[in-house]
């Protein structure tokens, strides 16, 4: 039976911004892979990294294109990896991490310690005496306690799961009363997959794409393939302003 921990504790997509399934470019960009998902085999009691984040073929065109990344000609197993190794020496240049000579594991793990360093102290944390481990599980905290103050949402006795479906909730109806969406009676998966396919819809038209027979992925493709520069220029998704 396999079941999923977290490396490093927790992943970016609540320590660094709560993103949500119909995500500009900011936010999806914070799903991070310094921060990334482990996949545990308990029959071989070994781990391998899954860039959960990575589930669009098309979103990973986008990142490299962000990245400056060339996508001509690359299946999409190596853009994966190209990506993956951009960020995080993206990150190292960033927080000024020498990346000479060292494996692309060790840089991940320097990368990580400054960014969480980083980031209790901005959050007003205690780092002293504490490892990597007890501080990523306080900077989760504190963020989501942040961002789920920043909702409305009262965080007073709830556990982190109970915010994060709240949270979640809560953006999802956001985006959806934004788009004119009928919310009633539907799930959060179904309405998020809705709001998706009203962007690249509304995107699709404003760029001048043909939209029948297309879905979301086909439509996102195409924007990334051959519309990239235009939909950047104009905001239109996945690089529109993040709702409010």
């Amino acid at each position: 039976m396999k079941k999923y921990v977290f490396a490093a504790v927790m992943t970016a997509m609540f320590i660094f911004g709560f993103t949500n399934p119909g995500m500009s470019v900011s936010a999806s960009m914070d799903f991070d892979p310094v921060w990334s998902l482990k996949e545990k085999d308990d029959n071989k009691g070994e781990e391998k990294e899954k860039h959960h984040h990575f589930k669009s073929d098309a979103m990973v065109k986008l990142h490299a294109k962000e990245l400056g990344i060339e996508v001509e000609g690359k299946d999409i197993e190596t853009l994966k990896q190209e990506v993956y190794e951009a960020w995080i020496k993206k990150s190292a240049e960033k927080f000024g991490i020498d990346p000479e000579g060292k494996k692309l594991d060790t840089l991940k793990k320097e990368v990580m310690e400054v960014k969480m360093l980083q980031k209790a102290e901005e959050l007003g944390i205690e780092t002293e005496g504490k490892d990597t481990k007890k501080l990523a599980e306080e900077v989760h905290q504190a963020k989501l306690i942040q961002k789920a103050e920043e909702l409305g949402i009262s965080t007073e006795g709830k556990q982190s799961d109970e915010l994060k479906k709240e949270m979640f909730e809560v953006k999802i109806n956001m985006e959806a009363e934004a788009l004119g969406l009928d919310t009633v009676g539907k799930e959060l998966r179904e309405l998020a997959k809705e709001i998706k396919q009203a962007k690249l819809t509304q995107a699709a038209e404003q760029l001048g794409i043909e939209t029948e027979g297309k879905d979301s992925e086909a439509l996102l493709d195409e924007i990334i393939t051959d519309h990239y520069e235009e939909a950047k220029e104009q905001q239109v998704y996945p690089f529109e302003r993040e709702v409010h």
